[in-house]
């Protein structure tokens, strides 16, 4: 079954907040513990410090006592002092310990007299820094979790700062553990609740983006439909005029043809006449079979054979070829760099087309002089160089700017409208673009940009 975004948000978001709310409880119930043992440890160090002091003031107990306590004397001081612990609530065992660890009473009497600390660490730890410890077992390996070892340090004497001894306090775990979960549960109920409220938000955020989306993508997926529909349509309307135009050009000459025919019919009996109209339905023929050249060298410009050119000689080579073609007139100028401008073209196709461009400016001011210029130049952040081409001639007129380069759109009486299209073509051939712009002192600029490869 495939799942929908919305409900592979909800099981991904359920998975988080289940996950946090395991690990904040165990990380939470293992310091909460930590925290209450401790609580409990500083209260019984301050209740045990205010009974040892009570009862050192009224004389029922003494240093004395720790130090001989299996007199009958220092024993019932001790039973005295230290047997109302045994009736704290919670509470298991009592034992009292001296400097030396010996446990000198001890609400089980087996013990008075022995060694018997299980957590010696722990005793010594509390003697040394005169502060209460404990042990948890929840955070050891045995298996006794039932009770909670607290060992409190004492001083007796006034003027004392060493420890006298310590009081070792067994107390059972279970209203630590009651608490505790009791605070588990809370803290699961409160995260829960954040955990829904945040889900809540961030679904609500989820649907917002998801929908807008859907509707971006929608658009998009219109947008593109339409983008292609726009373009098939240019595409349509490009050809109706390439079309229309190639049957305007041959329209006219067999318009010609027809005629010329008609009077050939009514002058069969003049051989001379006949044979003088057959010649000009020949050059009209011959003229549309020129057109029908001229496109099909059109179509053939689909691809380019490139290699390492000096397009600096290139240039120089084909101004001389043109001036020697048209004998000199109008004047054709060069401009390049001192250095060789080398890169991969296709030379016969980049030479065509600088070709049309200086014989488009030559037509357009016979007398000149035309300009051919070579540059090497930054465009884009890549190499280039520009081959532009200069005439002084009228210019185009604004209107015609975006027609310059549509197939069969000329100004001039009897172009044939290809030669700017064709430069377009090459140039596109090469990565590159074909700009045309009006001079400010007077006639036209046309620039081929090639990048350099």
């Amino acid at each position: 079954m495939q799942l929908t975004d919305p409900q592979k948000f909800t099981i991904i978001s359920v998975i988080i907040v289940a996950t946090v709310m395991i690990a904040t409880s165990i990380a939470m119930s293992s310091l909460y513990r930590q925290m209450m043992i401790e609580r409990e440890s500083d209260v019984m160090h301050d209740m045990v410090r205010a009974f040892t002091r009570e009862e050192e003031g009224e004389n029922e107990l003494s240093s004395w006592d720790l130090k001989n306590y299996a007199e009958s004397t220092a024993r019932a001081h001790l039973e005295q002092g230290f047997r109302e612990l045994t009736r704290l609530p919670g509470f298991a065992h009592v034992r009292v310990l001296d400097s030396d660890l010996t446990i000198v009473w001890s609400d089980a009497a087996e013990f008075i007299g022995t060694r018997l600390t299980h957590h010696r660490e722990a005793v010594m730890r509390a003697i040394a820094n005169n502060s209460p410890t404990a042990f948890n077992p929840a955070l050891s390996d045995t298996n006794d979790n039932s009770l909670i070892e607290f060992y409190i340090p004492f001083q007796l004497g006034a003027a004392s700062e060493t420890v006298t001894g310590v009081v070792s306090l067994y107390r059972s775990a279970d209203p630590i553990n009651a608490a505790i979960q009791q605070g588990v549960y809370l803290l699961w109920l409160l995260t829960g609740l954040g955990g829904i409220i945040l889900y809540v938000a961030l679904y609500r955020l989820f649907l917002a983006v998801h929908h807008s989306r859907h509707e971006i993508s929608l658009k998009f997926t219109k947008l593109s439909t339409e983008h292609e529909r726009l373009i098939q349509i240019e595409k349509l309307s490009a050809m109706g005029q390439m079309v229309s135009e190639i049957a305007h050009q041959l329209n006219n000459p067999l318009v010609g043809v027809v005629n010329l025919a008609e009077l050939a019919e009514r002058e069969i009996g003049n051989q001379a006449r006949v044979k003088e109209l057959l010649g000009e339905v020949r050059s009209a023929g011959e003229r549309c079979r020129e057109y029908v050249q001229r496109v099909l060298r059109l179509s053939q410009l689909t691809s380019s054979e490139r290699r390492p050119t000096d397009v600096n000689q290139l240039a120089r080579d084909t101004v001389v070829f043109f001036q020697q073609s048209l004998g000199g007139h109008p004047p054709v100028t060069i401009e390049t760099p001192t250095e060789s401008t080398t890169c991969e073209v296709d030379p016969i196709l980049i030479r065509h087309a600088l070709f049309n461009l200086i014989h488009n400016a030559a037509q357009a001011d016979p007398r000149g002089p035309v300009v051919v210029s070579l540059a090497r130049e930054q465009r884009d952040g890549m190499s280039a160089f520009s081959l532009t081409v200069s005439d002084r001639g009228p210019g185009f007129p604004p209107e015609a700017a975006d027609k310059l380069f549509t197939p069969f759109f000329t100004m001039r009486p009897g172009g044939t409208g290809l030669g700017l299209s064709i430069a377009q073509h090459i140039a596109i051939l090469h990565g590159g673009t074909i700009g045309a712009e009006n001079r400010p002192d007077g006639g036209a600029r046309f620039t081929i940009w090639i990048p350099v490869t």
